[in-house]
């Protein structure tokens, strides 16, 4: 756990601060009721990821699930300008997508399709997550700070997404997942611009942008190719209708402080999710997995036949583990800051 951002979201398990939060967001007062449930959701989520730090593999990821749930409830009740825990919708708002059917049989095989699982959004607090952070990112250009943000369309309930639609759009996942599999779905980005005047241009890698360049073009993008760089341009109305996907490296930032961004293929070539949606999802399916599936989970963990994609796997659990507080911290502070602007 990372000590100073775990400090930081200490304000949200104080009822005097939360009030004073959610005030510069939406500026009217905050109830106590509201503040206090604020307060006991941020409380749950800090101890399931202290237990969780301290647990054994064989149930982290389920543990720190129900911190991610926790804390998303959290700031999902301190963006919402209105109605409480009551007026949250039941259930995960996630759905795993016939997972029993593939991983019956020989446990190595299941292992070994591990990045083809599904899961579904539906009714729930995933839904309402996305919807209340307006499916928002903060993206970091070129310093620490949040440069920008961008609110993508929220994508209908009903959509699937699989582990490795997940993993091939995370950049801190690469070392390991970059062994196991070619499906890297990101480049990085080195130079990137936009205003309305002269709308959109971003400098990128060309190595493994060359896979999905097509999904940009057939978005409206114009693309140059040099060498090894590709430059992507379009005007701001198409930027507008259409973002590139945003991702960051949390984990592995650039001299230890700056998010490294990147532009993604958008999920089904259509569909995007923030950042911390990604994360949210990652969570839900290794959590699911271990509860769920603890033989094949205990198996994966032991090096038993089939556990090449182990190694991503913890990975993943540490990209959670360190990146979804801090983009907790960053979207409440981000809000609060854009919110001081506009009353200026």
């Amino acid at each position: 756990m990372d000590q100073e951002i775990w400090q930081q979201l200490l304000s949200l398990e104080s009822r005097d601060v939360t009030q004073q939060w959610f005030s510069k967001i939406h500026g009217r007062r905050l109830s106590v009721r509201r503040a206090k449930e604020i307060n006991a959701a941020a409380k749950q989520s800090r101890e399931f990821f202290r237990n969780a730090s301290n647990s054994n593999y064989s149930v982290r990821p389920l543990l720190t699930y129900y911190g991610v749930a926790s804390l998303s409830r959290a700031l999902l009740l301190l963006l919402r300008r209105e109605g409480g825990e009551e007026g949250l919708k039941s259930g995960h708002g996630l759905t795993t997508v016939n997972w029993n059917e593939q991983l019956s049989g020989d446990t190595s095989v299941g292992l070994k399709s591990l990045l083809n699982l599904k899961v579904k959004t539906c009714s729930g607090l995933f839904s309402d997550f996305v919807k209340g952070t307006n499916n928002r990112i903060s993206i970091h250009v070129s310093s620490s700070a949040v440069d920008w943000s961008i609110n993508y369309k929220v994508p209908n309930e009903g959509n699937q997404v699989s582990l490795g639609d997940l993993f091939s759009r995370i950049p801190d996942l690469f070392k390991d997942y970059s062994n196991i599999s070619s499906e890297i779905r990101y480049t990085s980005v080195n130079e990137m611009s936009y205003d309305r005047q002269n709308g959109f241009k971003a400098k990128v890698h060309h190595e493994h942008f060359e896979y999905f360049k097509n999904v940009y073009q057939d978005m409206g993008y114009k693309i140059d190719d040099q060498g090894q760089w590709s430059t992507l341009t379009c005007d701001a109305s198409t930027f507008e209708q259409n973002p590139p996907l945003f991702v960051h490296s949390y984990v592995q930032k650039i001299f230890g402080t700056i998010p490294n961004l990147n532009i993604a293929e958008p999920f089904s070539r259509k569909f995007a999710y923030s950042q911390l949606c990604i994360t949210y999802l990652t969570a839900y399916c290794l959590g699911m997995l271990a509860r769920y599936f603890p033989t094949h989970w205990i198996s994966l963990i032991q090096g038993e036949s089939g556990d090449a994609l182990w190694p991503t796997i913890n990975r993943a659990q540490q990209f959670v583990e360190n990146s979804y507080p801090e983009l907790v911290v960053e979207m409440i502070f981000d809000m609060i800051k854009e919110k001081e602007i506009k009353n200026k």
